[in-house]
């Protein structure tokens, strides 16, 4: 019975290869924690799973995020197809749909305006963002990103303007990165976003006791990996520049756009 030998080599190599793929996950996994992204990327590339890909999406997406690259909007584009290559295999995968909505909207971020504007990148980033929350409504992420984006808008188009264009406010902004918060204490980078993102405001909108308290909660919760440890790093670095507002926004304005942090 050939067909049954068939199934029985299929059988032991599954079994054999399982606990090697699990293994080789769990080293991508540990590569990212520690900050080493660029071998987490190439280990994960090699893999061609769902699972490999939305992670070497996520380690290229780390690097956009703390301005580890120089070609910032290249990178983001490359980890956004890393990810879209991902939900080819699987379309219900929740890393690789999470990592598809921030390298989406980190390449809106680094687009001109004008350009921006005209293919509608704000309004498109808006509903990949709701699509994500919708599908998975118990990741505070989502409300995070969807923070994100209503004060990002405020910032580029001006308070009246996001309201006029795009429903975009900083009372929206703030109601979700509080709703973010509340789920989840402990993440310093929805925390550090959120301050970041108050300090590039116009200064009406610049609430000096909240800002120190978001820092100082960074600056206070457990640095668990290379990301984190990072994060706390930047909120010290608020804290020194709080009494210097220039410096302070010159800075903030800095890491949200993925440039250097002098």
């Amino acid at each position: 019975m050939k067909w049954r030998h068939g199934i029985l080599f299929f059988a032991t190599f599954a079994a054999l290869a399982t606990p090697s793929y699990a293994k080789d996950i769990k080293t991508v996994q540990s590569l990212i924690r520690s900050g080493d992204y660029v071998s987490a990327h190439d280990t994960a590339i090699a893999l061609e799973t769902a699972d490999a890909l939305a992670l070497a999406a996520e380690s290229l997406a780390r690097q956009v995020m703390l301005g580890e690259v120089e070609k910032l909007k290249k990178t983001s584009k490359k980890a956004r197809k890393l990810a879209e290559q991902a939900l080819e295999i699987d379309p219900n995968h929740q890393n690789a749909r999470l990592q598809y909505v921030i390298t989406d909207g980190f390449v809106v971020r680094l687009t001109g305006d004008v350009s921006a504007w005209m293919k509608k990148l704000p309004q498109k980033s808006f509903a990949k963002i709701e699509a994500y929350r919708a599908d998975f409504p118990d990741d505070p992420r989502g409300d995070a990103l969807l923070a994100a984006w209503h004060l990002a808008v405020v910032r580029k188009a001006g308070n009246d303007n996001a309201k006029k264009w795009f429903e975009a406010s900083v009372e929206d902004g703030q109601r979700l990165y509080e709703s973010a918060l509340a789920a989840s204490p402990n993440d310093p980078v929805i925390a550090l976003n959120y301050a970041f993102a108050l300090i590039a405001l116009d200064d009406e909108f610049f609430d000096n006791e909240k800002v120190k308290t978001l820092l100082e909660m960074v600056v206070a919760m457990p640095s668990e990996d290379d990301l984190a440890q990072k994060t706390i790093t930047h909120a010290n670095n608020a804290l020194l520049r709080f009494q210097d507002t220039d410096s302070l926004k010159n800075y903030a304005e800095s890491f949200l756009d993925g440039e250097p942090t002098i």
